[in-house]
């Protein structure tokens, strides 16, 4: 039987073929990951090996060592303090009447309070009189005197007259006694008499200045105790005029410590006045710092968003809790400030230009300043280092680090002193 088998040809399949390039496709893609994968994987692996440990950078603070200026300072808490701040104190007792409220903007001279004290005023009526009283005494003195220096003054001219008749006696005498007219014992009776009116004279003299000089002691004693007297008074008055309570200064009430028509006692504190234009901080300064500081020294108060420029004034000699006091006066006007408000300071100890230095971090305290890890393609290396000053954001680098390279400035606890770290991305 006749057929077409002699005719038929034999053709390759496709599907066969094309499975055979996907099978050479696959294989050599699986080459090539491998081939990447060992190479990125070896070296890990190798650095995993040669490491102590290691670390995700995603924990780590790094730095770059760098060169330029240098502040060496030191942050310390502060609180807003007036240098002028003036307290009012009762100078007598009495019944206060309230001028005022705390917060209120005073000027100077203005009447704060007043206190009615009927015992100091009585008082001052009674010494006014006494004064008084003391004037017209003087005056009667006065008048008395000048009685007594016309009598006295009468008695020394009729002694005077008396000498002069006398001598008009005595000369008279003196030629009756060369004619014969008189006797021996009337012409020494003359000259008796006339030696009687002469002393008489003298005695008049002398009382007369005793006198003067008596009654004018006598009314100088008068007078001190009319001047003793004014001053009492005008102490009084003094004393009377400060019962109207009136500010020194231009500023704001502070405390007010009583309330309107109490009853105070002399020397009770009543009032607080703020001086806002003559504001200092108060600054509480950790004692190992207290001998790198000097009055003079230059510092920043940062508040409400705003750094204002100041100076080192006082720092007290005394160490209490750990802490020196100090005062900063501002260097420029600040306004906006309350009385005890809180604000942190930047204290400039030394300005160092052109340093090597890295940013401060955990790791100088962690380390003892002594050690730091140096980072080089994802390995960070132990190095001895030497740091000197350092200041809040930055410290320099005496030895031990290069310019450029990357140092962890995280704390050093974790690494048990460690040698290498591997840093895992």
């Amino acid at each position: 039987m006749l057929d077409t088998s002699g005719q038929d040809r034999v053709i390759a399949s496709t599907n066969n073929r094309k499975s055979r390039l996907l099978k050479i496709g696959l294989g050599v893609a699986v080459i090539f990951v491998a081939a990447v994968l060992l190479t990125v994987t070896v070296p890990a692996v190798q650095r995993l090996n040669s490491s102590d440990s290691s670390v995700a950078r995603d924990l780590l603070r790094f730095s770059t060592v760098r060169r330029g200026d240098l502040q060496r300072d030191i942050a310390v808490d502060g609180t807003i303090v007036a240098s002028n701040s003036p307290a009012i104190y009762a100078p007598s007792s009495g019944v206060i009447n309230l001028q005022v409220r705390s917060g209120e903007r005073i000027a100077r001279d203005q009447i704060l309070a007043v206190i009615n004290s009927p015992q100091l005023s009585n008082q001052l009526v009674q010494e006014q009189s006494s004064l008084e009283q003391s004037r017209l005494e003087l005056e009667r003195q006065q008048i008395e005197t000048k009685n007594s220096l016309v009598d006295l003054q009468h008695a020394k001219e009729l002694a005077q007259v008396n000498v002069e008749l006398e001598q008009s006696k005595k000369k008279r005498a003196d030629e009756s006694i060369v004619n014969h007219i008189i006797s021996q014992s009337e012409y020494e009776l003359r000259i008796a008499e006339l030696k009687k009116a002469e002393f008489e004279y003298q005695h008049a003299i002398q009382n007369l200045a005793l006198q003067q000089e008596n009654l004018e002691f006598e009314l100088g004693a008068k007078q001190f105790e009319i001047d003793r007297q004014q001053y009492v008074v005008e102490d009084l008055n003094r004393q009377v005029s400060e019962l109207e309570l009136r500010s020194p200064i231009d500023g704001v009430v502070g405390n007010v410590n009583i309330r309107d028509r109490d009853t105070v006692a002399a020397d009770v504190l009543l009032i607080t006045l703020v001086d806002l234009t003559t504001l200092e901080i108060e600054l509480a300064i950790p004692e190992n710092y207290a001998d790198d500081l000097q009055v003079g020294m230059f510092s920043e108060a940062n508040f409400n968003g705003e750094t204002k420029r100041g100076e080192l004034i006082s720092i007290s000699p005394e160490v209490a809790d750990g802490f020196v006091g100090g005062r900063m006066g501002f260097l420029d006007s600040v306004i906006g400030l309350r009385q005890n408000q809180r604000v942190n300071v930047r204290i400039i100890i030394q300005d160092k230009p052109d340093v090597l230095k890295v940013r401060n971090g955990a790791f100088v305290e962690s380390g003892g300043g002594r050690i730091a890890y140096v980072l080089d393609d994802n390995i960070a290396t132990r190095r001895d280092i030497t740091l000197g000053a350092r200041s809040i954001a930055e410290v320099e680098v005496i030895s031990g680090l290069q310019e450029g390279e990357e140092v962890i400035i995280s704390s050093l606890d974790r690494f048990n002193d460690f040698e290498t770290l591997l840093v895992i991305d």
